[in-house]
């Protein structure tokens, strides 16, 4: 929606509305939740088929790699989600405040006022900076905190400015390779995430005598495969994406045209009637968006198998029994497992040299080993940087397996005209999980909602 600059009055007052939150450097007047001691001890890594832990609070010295401002007293604009903010809840909340408070205490010529906004939509990060580049290019920040599915459209607008040459090539070089692609655009990398998230499949060892990687072992089973089936806001759920890949499917032809993979949609639909045939799966998983909401039937009696998040793993691991992890299901033996990654990036807005170097400061800092490490553990997600992942790996086998699946992860897709596809490919979906609908005649119909 683009506005209009005679209503900036409203503009204003919506803007107002936004909770602002000025951190103060020192001890005076703070009114950030919680104190963190600045003297404390690293993540410790996990053992060998150890549960993973929370560690304590971690603040890693200030990161030097960009030259200090000129001028005292500058202010920081950081926009971002609850989430990821000293309102987010518990631990989380207290970590980003006192890493916020630190940054200012190791800065004293610098400050950060943080303002929350909606994490997508109206109000949301990518909208707010479309209308306020429009009428009131002032307020802008000088960075961000954005859905990284986002970073295409705001690269397009010309919101970001790239980080190639910017950002400390220390850190730069620490990617995970999975961080690096969900952050770059057009061969430009334009946002660094601060975390990764997944999914894989969980199963019951008492039922299968092998992994259950291939589609074949799912239907030989005789037993449920729950995986969220309902997709979010109308775009088709990760696991349907994530077959469709895993079974060489492309949404692009040589020509860079979009297209539907006919052969590659139909294979897919078929094994999903197939499991409905024989009960593996029914069509309550319509009603599912998230693992998360099928996770507590699968953690009832854990048989079967279900889709789950890392999230998930890492914080209910200690209460499976007979249960252990694998990757999602494939079509056969020369199918490459593929998971679908998720994550909120960092970026940099301002084009003004002197707040680019002070705003980079704040990026380097968030992205240190340590708090990176610290973050991702309390927030039971992966870290972008190799040094951060080491530190909460371990020798824990599972991280192992999170390396096997991060080598061949997809970001979730961005591209111009995603979202007709995403939709078109989960109302294929549905129409075969209802019953309403044969995979070719499903089928059919995606490609010609696709055709011109």
């Amino acid at each position: 929606m683009n506005f209009l600059h005679n209503n900036w009055a409203a503009r204003l007052g919506l803007l107002l509305m936004s909770v602002t939150i000025t951190l103060v450097a020192g001890c005076q007047g703070v009114t950030l939740p919680g104190e963190i001691n600045q003297a404390l001890p690293t993540v410790q890594p996990t053992t060998m088929g150890a549960p993973v832990t929370t560690p304590t609070l971690v603040i890693t010295p200030l990161i030097t790699a960009t030259p200090t401002p000129e001028n005292e007293g500058l202010t920081l604009t950081f926009w971002t989600v609850e989430a990821i903010s000293p309102q987010a809840p518990a631990e989380l909340g207290t970590f980003m405040a006192g890493s916020l408070r630190t940054f200012e205490a190791n800065n004293p010529d610098l400050k950060v006022k943080v303002l929350l906004k909606k994490p997508s939509g109206k109000g949301g990060i990518l909208d707010f900076l479309r209308t306020a580049r429009e009428a009131a290019p002032t307020i802008l920040p000088d960075i961000a905190i954005m859905n990284a599915t986002d970073l295409t459209q705001a690269q397009a607008d010309g919101l970001l400015q790239t980080l190639d040459n910017r950002l400390d090539r220390s850190i730069v070089q620490d990617l995970l390779p999975a961080a690096r692609k969900m952050g770059t655009v057009d061969e430009r990398l334009v946002g660094v995430p601060l975390s990764l998230e997944m999914e894989h499949t969980i199963y019951n060892t008492a039922t299968f005598t092998t992994t259950p990687i291939l589609w074949s072992d799912v239907l030989s089973s005789n037993t449920r495969y729950l995986f969220p089936a309902k997709g979010t806001n109308g775009l088709v759920n990760d696991a349907t994406l994530a077959q469709y890949f895993s079974a060489e499917g492309s949404f692009h032809n040589d020509q860079g045209t979009l297209q539907i993979d006919d052969r590659v949609l139909r294979r897919v639909l078929t094994f999903y009637q197939q499991a409905l045939e024989i009960g593996i799966i029914d069509s309550t998983i319509l009603d599912a968006a998230t693992s998360e909401e099928l996770w507590p039937i699968y953690l009832e009696d854990q048989e079967g198998l279900a889709q789950i998040s890392v999230r998930q793993y890492l914080t209910d691991r200690e209460a499976l029994t007979n249960s252990t992890f694998t990757a999602l299901p494939v079509p056969d033996k020369d199918s490459t497992p593929v998971t679908i990654s998720h994550g909120w990036a960092l970026v940099l807005i301002t084009d003004d040299l002197e707040r680019q170097r002070a705003a980079l400061r704040l990026i380097e800092w968030f992205l240190s080993t340590s708090n990176n490490a610290t973050w991702n553990s309390i927030n039971k997600s992966i870290p972008s940087r190799d040094t951060a992942f080491q530190q909460l790996a371990g020798n824990d086998p599972y991280w192992a397996f999170l390396t096997e699946q991060l080598n061949t992860a997809q970001p979730q897709p961005g591209f111009a005209g995603y979202d007709q596809l995403g939709r078109i490919f989960q109302q294929a979906v549905e129409q075969v999980l209802r019953g309403e609908a044969t995979p070719q005649e499903a089928t059919a119909t995606a490609v010609d909602a696709l055709t011109p």
